[in-house]
């Protein structure tokens, strides 16, 4: 068996690395898994994997010499290396893509923010910001069959965790946002994910803000 040359490396909670799997499930790459517990003492894996940028989830491409930390950028990474079409087939639908990366990226920070602040005190006016920007999605998707348009982009791998995360949130969101929900349903259908799916534990929304969560991006 060909040695796996990718090596993921992660808290051992949901966190912002549930994409990234996905993301390596749905391509069919091996790959190596290490998790970390977070528990005292937390070893100093940030000295060890040798990162300029030291964060969690961090990927090392033994093939390439990398070592890369970010979700988003871990996600675009692997797209660009074995299906360069799901950043974008056209310049248009690369900047499509990073719009929706970026208002994925402030939604959930908006969310995690209040999580942080205090729910009862921030929650509110979190979920109004939610529920403005799923509306802009909802839209978006009319026509749609992915975010990109009609093949299956890193966007829609980003952007559908977020959506399984805030439902857990605000169950009555995908009411509203109709559109959000058949994509999030559409997502959960490809095989190798509905496969992955299978196997998981349950969402726990606990456990996915628990600490060390946080510190990951």
């Amino acid at each position: 068996m060909e040695t796996d040359r990718l090596t993921l490396t992660h808290w051992d909670i949901r966190g912002f690395t549930e994409p990234v799997i996905m993301l390596m499930e749905y391509l069919h790459v091996p790959y190596t898994e290490t998790k970390l517990d977070g528990a005292p003492p937390v070893p100093d894996w940030s000295s060890s994997l040798g990162l300029d940028f030291p964060s969690l989830p961090t990927l090392q491409d033994q093939e390439h010499h990398v070592s890369l930390t970010q979700a988003i950028a871990i996600c675009r990474y692997l797209a660009q290396k074995y299906r360069p079409k799901m950043v974008g087939a056209a310049m248009n639908e690369c900047a499509e893509i990073d719009s929706i990366l970026s208002l994925a990226h402030d939604i959930r920070n908006v969310v995690l923010g209040a999580k942080l602040a205090g729910w009862t005190d921030n929650g509110e006016k979190a979920m109004v910001f939610v529920k403005e920007k799923l509306g802009y999605i909802n839209k978006y998707m009319r026509s749609r069959t992915w975010l990109s348009g009609k093949q299956v982009s890193i966007a829609d791998f980003i952007f559908c965790e977020l959506l399984e995360f805030l439902l857990h949130i605000d169950g009555t969101l995908m009411e509203i946002c109709p559109n959000c929900h058949k994509l999030m349903r559409r997502f959960h259908a490809i095989p190798e994910i509905a496969k992955h799916k299978a196997v998981q534990p349950d969402f726990d929304l606990e456990k996915y803000l628990k600490l060390p969560f946080m510190m990951e991006h």
